[in-house]
């Protein structure tokens, strides 16, 4: 019945109803969409040819306040965009923004887990409604002819193109519903046997009936673009279609296995793999994937959807709702009468025809329905004779095919047969004389050549023993060669180790030098303390002589009376003496038996210190400021010499060497420079400290008479100044070997160590006297931190250049031929054994150097301890 055939109260009566369907279906139970509620609103939707009503109901629920109603009215929404009017899409894209505002309002409550699962399910719907707006052509339940979609296929790519990529969206959001209604319920951890899982699963029905189309779609228009571009330019759309291809896989396998899913809805099954569409022919064997519902097993998704969109005038006057049929239940709200009068005035106002209007209205009706029926049928009936007649075609031309290619095989057998004929005729026909001559002939050939590869290989088996006898002078030339070479290198490593041993024994040199002047200047306070306790102990001694005589004169004064008087025994007194006697003879022997060896030991001692060069301490007190002042002097000239030295290296070595070489020399001597620049500002500073140390204590005395008053600090200061300039020449003259290359590395950064330790013994010396609170102190501690920092460079920098020449000479393997290389790795492992047993040994000696020196150290400061 349309709407114009309505009257007044039969109008009002539908659109209660109507109002009552509403609220039974969105109510807050846990439990699937009722069918029947569903079913008669969309029944109205065709007789009111829109859904205004339905928006204008809805629109006063609150559905906020309950998820589960919320959820129900995405369920109902979405069963009238697939069954509805074709109006309803475009009524409810109307309301978008409502949809969007319900998303964002449960995106973040996470209520009985309806939360997450109402956010997916607005999105997905409001994505559909913007799809169905773009793209007029598909109805709510997406199905179309094959004319529809040829014709969509037809035009230009670029539409099918972006179609298949809104498709891919629409399958994605399809996809990722329906995980986030898998999440929901593996969280609740309910079935899908109870109601409360039922409401969940119940959309899914109509998420496998959607993806079956779009699925079904996709693979077309991606073949059909395959077909029309290169493979490259769609690399974006296969790899998508794949991905979502294993989602709709699991999807349907998930929901074949559900016992919900096998009474209501029919699961399509799709192959194990996805198509290829880079085989064009892939196509012809792709099989549609048909999803319907139970009951409607007749139906298979191919009529018009301008007929599916108009249901049936006539079933739907059969159908009675009349209000006693209306039973409303306990659990629903009771409508006023003012909501309904309030929807219905808000709808346009029917006219009131008369009987004879409403009689040919349903006239007109019917035929209009007899006749939609009628094309309807005639539709399909064309169509399935289209799709026989096409498969009929097919057939043929396989059929036809298959002839054509038995005919060109039949063809090429006879061509192969008649050759063959040929063939035998000929080898027939030729004359038996003429194969013996070329019989013979062969054989002739054959003895020549016969013969001449008998020379060919004596002369070969020669060649062989010649080269072999060759290669084994090669190979004992080679081996004297290795011999020779095994020989140099050997003397070459002798006379870097006798080139290292030699630095080293210089650096003791100094080292002992150094140690000799401090056990000097020891040994000269030691005596003097041992002096000094001496005559204390000589005088205490006395003191107690005396002290003793007096005691024993004063108790022995009544016998010394008596010894004038009274005579004292004889033999008590011989007895006495014969004790004494025996015990200074004994004494005597004692001392003359020690007195060899102390005079030996003492004059052993009087020869070394004879032999030891003549030192600060050869020099008197009244010469040692003169002295001072001259190893000063010749310190500033052995520094200035150095640094005209290190200049003049460098000069040498860039006209010398190149590449890589130069790199390195170039580096190693700019380090060096910089440690002499940085000792020759420390040297300008330890000066000033020193001149402020006599400014501040000679008083009215002369400079003289001050080093003299303070010889022990001036002695320090000429051991350092002395110090400094022997380190200086060795850094000079390891620098120098070391870029010429008949030294070591090693060699330059022991003697940059030890002359940045001689620098920081002058400056300690320097700063003895010196008032804490100096500006000039605090300057030469500055410049001693910036030599250690230069002495640090050095080191770093000769290592890193002594790094890249051995990679630089070790790496290069590439001009060695095979013996050669051999020999190499044979000398390397000859070379690591060697060196793996020196330094092994000389780890032994620096432990027992430092255990000596650890033993001296420990004597001197019991010694000290002692005095």
């Amino acid at each position: 019945m349309s709407r114009s055939a309505l009257n007044t109260n039969d109008r009002e009566a539908f659109l209660k109803s109507q109002l009552v369907a509403i609220h039974k279906a969105l109510n807050k139970i846990e439990a699937p969409l009722k069918q029947k509620h569903a079913r008669a609103l969309t029944i109205g939707t065709h007789k009111e040819r829109s859904a205004a009503f339905f928006w204008s109901a809805v629109s006063r629920i609150q559905l906020e306040k309950h998820p589960v109603l919320t959820w129900k009215f995405c369920h109902l929404l979405h069963k009238l965009i697939r069954d509805g009017h074709r109006q309803v899409l475009n009524d409810s894209y109307r309301y978008t923004h409502r949809i969007q505002q319900l998303s964002a309002f449960w995106q973040h409550l996470k209520t009985s887990g309806f939360g997450k699962c109402n956010n997916a399910y607005c999105s997905m719907l409001n994505s559909r409604l913007n799809f169905h707006k773009r793209h007029h052509i598909f109805p709510g339940n997406l199905n179309l002819t094959e004319n529809q979609l040829n014709s969509l296929l037809g035009g230009d790519i670029n539409e099918p193109f972006e179609l298949a990529v809104e498709m891919l969206d629409e399958m994605d959001n399809l996809m990722n519903f329906q995980s986030t209604v898998y999440e929901a319920i593996e969280v609740l951890r309910v079935s899908s046997l109870v109601p409360s899982g039922q409401c969940l699963l119940a959309p899914l029905i109509l998420v496998v009936l959607d993806s079956s189309k779009f699925y079904d779609y996709l693979v077309k228009i991606i073949f059909k673009l395959h077909s029309s571009l290169p493979a490259d330019v769609l690399v974006g759309h296969r790899d998508r279609f794949n991905g979502l291809f294993k989602k709709v896989k699991k999807f349907y396998e998930d929901a074949g296995k559900m016992q919900y899913f096998k009474y209501l809805v029919s699961v399509p099954q799709i192959p194990s793999s996805p198509p290829d569409f880079l085989v064009a022919s892939d196509l012809n064997s792709y099989q549609t994937p048909h999803a319907y519902l139970h009951g409607e097993e007749g139906h298979d998704g191919s009529s018009n959807p301008d007929t599916m969109s108009i249901a049936d005038e006539g079933t739907i006057l059969d159908l009675n709702f009349d209000d006693s049929n209306i039973v409303m239940e306990s659990n629903t709200s009771t409508l006023n009468q003012s909501d309904v009068n309030s929807i219905f005035n808000s709808l346009p106002p029917a006219s009131i025809p008369d009987e004879k209007d409403t009689t040919i209205a349903n006239l007109k009706n019917e035929l209009e329905t007899a006749k939609a029926n009628q094309h309807r049928i005639i539709n399909e009936a064309k169509l399935r004779f289209d799709q026989y007649e096409n498969r009929v075609l097919q057939l043929q031309s396989e059929i036809d095919f298959h002839k054509q290619s038995a005919d060109e095989i039949k063809d090429e057998l006879e061509r192969v047969k008649s050759i063959a004929q040929e063939t035998q005729n000929k080898v027939q026909s030729t004359n038996q004389e003429e194969y013996e001559k070329k019989i013979q002939s062969q054989e002739q050939k054959f003895n020549k050549m016969k013969d001449i590869y008998g020379k060919l290989r004596e002369e070969h088996i020669k060649t062989l023993t010649d080269i072999k006898n060759l290669n084994t002078r090669v190979f004992e030339l080679e081996e004297g060669n290795a011999k020779k070479e095994e020989k140099i290198a050997s003397n070459n490593t002798t006379v870097d180790e006798l080139n290292s041993h030699l630095a080293r024994s210089e650096l003791e040199i100094e080292n002992l030098k150094k140690l000799l002047n401090e056990k000097e200047c020891e040994k000269k306070v030691f005596e003097n303390e041992l002096e000094r306790k001496r005559k204390e102990e000589v005088d205490e001694l006395f003191k107690k002589v005396c002290s003793g005589g007096i005691d024993i004169l004063t108790n022995n004064s009544d016998n010394l009376g008596n010894a004038t008087s009274i005579t004292y025994p004889t033999h008590l007194v011989l007895e006495q003496y014969n004790y004494l006697f025996n015990l200074l003879e004994n004494l005597n022997d004692k001392i003359g038996k020690e007195k060899p060896d102390v005079n030996s030991i003492v004059q052993n001692l009087k020869l070394q210190c004879e032999k030891l060069p003549s030192l600060t301490m050869d020099i008197s007190e009244e010469e040692i400021g003169s002295q001072f002042e001259e190893e000063m002097t010749r310190m500033d000239k052995a520094i200035k010499e150095a640094v005209e030295a290190m200049q003049a290296l460098q000069q040498k070595s860039r006209q010398n060497h190149t590449g890589l070489r130069m790199e390195v020399n170039d580096s190693i001597l700019d380090a060096c420079n910089e440690l002499m620049a940085a000792i020759q500002l420390l040297i300008v500073k330890s000066r000033d400290v020193q001149q402020e140390i006599v400014q501040a204590g000679r008083g009215n005395s002369s400079l003289k008479e001050f080093y003299k008053k303070n010889h022990q600090w001036t002695d320090g200061l000429l051991s350092a100044a002395q110090a400094v300039g022997v380190t200086a020449r060795v850094l000079v003259s390891s620098a120098d070997n070391a870029i010429v290359g008949s030294g070591k590395f090693e060699q330059l950064i022991v003697a940059a160590t030890e002359l940045a330790a001689s620098i920081a013994q002058l400056s300690v010396a320097s700063r003895v006297k010196s008032d804490k609170n100096s500006v000039k102190l605090a300057e030469l501690s500055a410049a001693v931190k910036s030599v250690n920092k230069c002495t640090a460079n050095v080191v770093a920098t000769t290592k890193n250049g002594q790094k890249s020449l051995n990679d630089d000479k070790l790496l290069d393997f590439t001009h060695l031929s095979l013996h050669e290389a051999k020999k190499e790795e044979m000398e390397s492992q000859v070379r690591t054994l060697e060196l793996e047993a020196e330094l092994s040994k000389e780890r032994s000696r620096l432990a027992q150097l430092r255990k000596q020196h650890y033993h001296l150290a420990s004597l001197v400061s019991s010694e000290n301890n002692n005095s």
